[in-house]
């Protein structure tokens, strides 16, 4: 599957871009926040998720592997699928999906295009389940997540296929953690995220 694209916009449209990469072009679907800092001739690079079904291939692409996280986070709730994913993340940020979601405020998800009242309160009770322990590590830890070594750190562990809820915990509790370098930290974290401690 394609992890990521780097490349020169083409086209851009209300709901996605067209991304050429050494002359393939890749249309893309993406959020208004995405598509809002894309620009005609410039360069632009997308983390992106191919959803298969039978009749379609959809390539989606984000600024950041957090928002991906969110995408692939909503698309596990029963009833959201990729556009209603988008279109969640076009008008909420991280901080109102994690505020929504912990409040049990139905009213949160139904300013999204598609989500009425029932698929809200179902998107709740699943997010809840599904990742209420990890939120409260991620909301309590002191690192900088906004660190380039961290947000490093943590894309090469997604990319080996661990989940980024272990990783931002392994983490936190690895001290000094803002100021190793890539290599230690990756090895640090590595050690913990495997054996779990």
């Amino acid at each position: 599957m394609i992890a990521h694209l780097n490349g020169t916009v083409e086209k851009i449209s209300d709901s996605s871009v067209v991304l050429d990469v050494n002359g393939v072009g890749y249309s893309v679907i993406c959020s208004t926040r995405t598509i809002n800092n894309a620009q005609i001739s410039s360069r632009l690079k997308l983390y992106t998720e191919m959803v298969v079904r039978e009749d379609s291939w959809t390539l989606y692409g984000f600024l950041s592997e957090q928002e991906k996280f969110w995408f692939n986070t909503l698309t596990s709730v029963q009833g959201v699928g990729g556009r209603v994913a988008i279109a969640i993340l076009s008008v909420l940020s991280d901080e109102d999906i994690y505020n929504g979601f912990l409040s049990g405020d139905k009213n949160t998800f139904t300013r999204a295009s598609g989500v009425g009242p029932k698929l809200s309160l179902r998107i709740i009770s699943e997010l809840k389940d599904k990742i209420v322990g990890k939120i409260d590590v991620i909301q309590n830890t002191e690192i900088s997540t906004q660190s380039t070594i961290v947000n490093d750190v943590i894309s090469a562990l997604i990319n080996l296929g661990y989940q980024r809820g272990d990783i931002v915990s392994a983490i936190s509790k690895i001290e000094g953690a803002d100021i190793l370098s890539f290599d230690d930290l990756l090895k640090l974290t590595l050690n913990k995220v495997a054996t779990g401690s």
